[in-house]
């Protein structure tokens, strides 16, 4: 699989396809920072996990910076606390 931009990640992200950058990539209607889940496909739509300082659930200024390019991209009731997404049992 050839590197992709961010931005080609992304899209490929939403539109259901794997993709990889250099530290961002998407696989299985999931997305990754590193190998951290930012964003999954369900059955209700997109999720993003807001794994940002503002998100409450700071991981790295990357991380953060992946997150904001798809949290751009949805709308706002896609986006989800860390924490509630925990407590939801839809990440570790």
């Amino acid at each position: 699989m050839a590197i992709s931009t961010n931005e080609q990640v992304i899209n490929s992200f939403l539109y259901g396809r794997n993709a990889r950058g250099l530290n961002l990539f998407s696989r299985d209607n999931a997305l990754y920072s590193y190998n951290l889940k930012i964003a999954e496909w369900t059955s209700s739509g997109v999720i993003v996990y807001d794994f940002t300082a503002t998100g409450g659930d700071f991981y790295s200024m990357t991380t953060s910076q992946h997150v904001g390019l798809i949290k751009r991209q949805v709308k706002p009731s896609s986006i989800m606390l860390p924490e509630a997404a925990r407590h939801a049992g839809l990440i570790a």
